[in-house]
Order: C-alpha cells, then structure tokens, then sequence
C-alpha cells in the first residue's frame, strides 16, 4: 500500500514538472491569479507623524480611503516601531487591526539611524546599524498582532551602507551632526539573516528596498561583494524576500530609469527570491510634494507590465492628508488646517481609480 502511493505521488510530481515545463502560460495564469499586494507608507517615524500624535482619526481615514483597493489588491500599511512610545504606537496598530488592514514593519532602515537619531520622539533599537526593533519585541508584537503582522521591509541598507562609508572619508558634509555612525560597516548579513529567520518561522514576506545596485552604480566596487552576501543570504531563505528597487535614487537619477529599472533586481530571482517589486516614490522628483502623479501612475503600471506582484508607495503626506514629514514635533492635530487630515490627496484618488482600471483589465 505505501509502495503505490509513493508511485502515485511521484507520478504526480512528474506531470506537475512537465506542465511547468510544457505549458509555461499556464504557470504564468497562476500566478496572475495571485493579488498583487499594495504597501502604503502611513508614518516612517517622523516627529509630527500620526503616531507621535496617536491621530486615530486620520489613521480611520487612510484605511476608509484604501478600502476600494482592497477588493482586487492585498493592501498593507507600512509603520516605523522605533517611536519611543509604545503605548502610543499599538493605539494606532489596534486601529489598523480593527480596520482589518494589515502592516509592515520597516525594523532594518536607513531611517533609524537619521531620522531614528535625529528625532527625540524615536528610540531605535541600534541606530548605528539601522535597526528599529529587537527580535524579543517584534516577536511580542507579533503574538499580539498574529496576521495582522503581515511583513518587514529593509530599506536602503546597501545605500545608507555607501553614504555612511562617504561620509568616513570624502564627504562628512552628507551627515547631520545627531547621526549616529557604525564603527564598522552599516550592511550587516547577519542581521539581515536574523530578520528573516524571523519571518520565515512566522509566515512574514520581507521587502528589500534600495535604489543603490551596482547595475546602476558598477562604479561601487563594494556594492558588487553586498549584492554577492545578498544572493547567497537569498538562497537560505528561498522564497521570502521581494527584491523591490526604489525609484528615489538621488538628483532625478531614477527618471530615466523608468523603461529599465527592473534590471537591477530581477537577476536575484535566479537566486531564489520571491520575486520583483517596486517602491513608488514621489521623492523621485526634488520637490516630493508636487512630483506629478502621472510620474506616480506610470512607474507603477510598468511593475504590473513587468508581472511584479509587489508594489510600495511612499511617503504618506503624498498619497494622504498630513503634513509633511519634520524630525521636530508639531501639533498638527489641532490646528484647523488639518481638520480633513487622512483623507485621500487628489493624487491619491486619481492613483486609486487608474489601479482599480489595471485591475479590471487584468494588467
């Protein structure tokens, strides 16, 4: 009896080998039957953020305004844990939870140690290296918030990497005189390796973000050793991470960009990562609040044209009503100019419909 159900289950394999070989449109249909996830950007950890402000009314707001998507997009929150109060920020996550709109944590980023350092309303776990959260308390926020907790993001660890190496040596001017620098290098493997034992043990997708990859910027001869740690850290977790490049590369260098980006990430597919995405950013252009949401539009129907199931929008001021971003606090709730604060921006909506269009078409 076991002999004929191992024959059979290993006939089985064979004919599931031969259809992905065989009939490739069909493992591509699956695929498209998959939603396509949506991760927007609500407080990076700024001192005039909603968390700061515990502003549950616009945290209600955000998640009414991506409700629409939610019916043909799998649409998460992204939120910094480095806020310095704790009872502050679960506030806001027990809104988001009875919003049923799951988050990500951003837990190894280049904003812990400016913003993380810079901001007395932040307390990060190890500015210097970037990281916001140690694993006792993400794992506690993660029995608390159970799926909920949907996923990490890693954001501009190989940038910041690079900027902080400058400013050792040719360029101290880029730092602000609160950042807190790493005696050794700001890449570490290991913590990356930590975060994603992490996820994968809890069923979590990991987000890497960055626009520094030496496809772009081969004259980083370090960048090339990073990206080699990086496809062998991807090959001991096959599967978890999405490689997502971020359209916020410094002086508009990403413009140009748009018909070609996906050839700095999507050799680590090979390598084993879940797949490509993107971060859609309207610091892509100098002036992040008038960036024109047809640059927003088109860079993210190129990820659905390129089949990438993963898309991240940032900051949050863009894409909803609040106020830009400061590393001082500002009282923004009570000030009358902020009374529709949450609500979806005109970019926003004009964003929304054109994904909602994709959607229906099937794109």
């Amino acid at each position: 009896m076991k002999y004929s159900t191992l024959n059979f289950n290993l006939s089985r394999m064979m004919v599931l080998i031969m259809v992905a070989f065989m009939f490739p449109a069909l493992a591509s249909a699956a695929r498209q039957s998959e939603k396509v996830t949506l991760v927007f950007d609500i407080d990076q950890g700024f001192g005039n953020g909603i968390v700061v402000h515990c502003d549950k009314l616009a945290v209600n707001r955000i998640a009414k305004a991506l409700e629409p998507l939610k019916k043909t997009y799998k649409v998460c929150a992204l939120v910094n844990p480095m806020v310095a109060y704790r009872e502050k920020f679960t506030s806001i996550l027990d809104v988001l939870v009875k919003n049923d709109l799951p988050f990500v944590f951003d837990v190894y980023t280049s904003d812990a140690q400016t913003l993380g350092s810079c901001s007395t309303q932040n307390k990060p776990y190890d500015p210097r290296h970037g990281v916001t959260i140690s694993l006792s308390d993400l794992q506690a926020f993660k029995k608390r918030y159970k799926k909920h907790l949907a996923g990490l993001r890693f954001t501009e660890v190989f940038s910041q990497d690079f900027t902080v190496r400058a400013v050792k040596t040719t360029n101290p001017e880029w730092a602000l005189p609160c950042w807190k620098l790493p005696d050794d290098a700001f890449f570490q493997p290991q913590i990356a390796k930590d975060f994603l034992r992490f996820a994968k043990d809890n069923k979590m997708f990991v987000q890497w973000s960055d626009w520094h990859w030496f496809e772009f910027a081969g004259w980083d001869a370090l960048q090339k050793e990073h990206e080699a740690k990086l496809s062998t850290i991807l090959c001991e977790f096959p599967g978890l991470v999405i490689v997502t490049y971020a359209n916020n590369e410094p002086s508009e260098n990403s413009v140009p960009r748009l018909n070609n980006w996906e050839k700095s990430i999507t050799r680590f597919i090979k390598g084993a990562a879940a797949g490509c995405g993107l971060s859609d950013q309207s610091w892509l252009r100098k002036n992040d609040i008038t960036c024109p949401v047809d640059d927003i539009i088109k860079w993210a129907q190129s990820a659905l044209e390129k089949d990438c199931r993963f898309i991240q929008f940032e900051p949050a001021w863009y894409f909803f009503k609040l106020p830009r971003g400061t590393f001082g606090v500002e009282d923004y709730v009570s000030d009358p100019k902020w009374a529709d604060r949450g609500k979806g921006t005109e970019d926003f909506e004009q964003l929304s419909k054109v994904l909602l269009e994709l959607s229906a078409k099937g794109t």
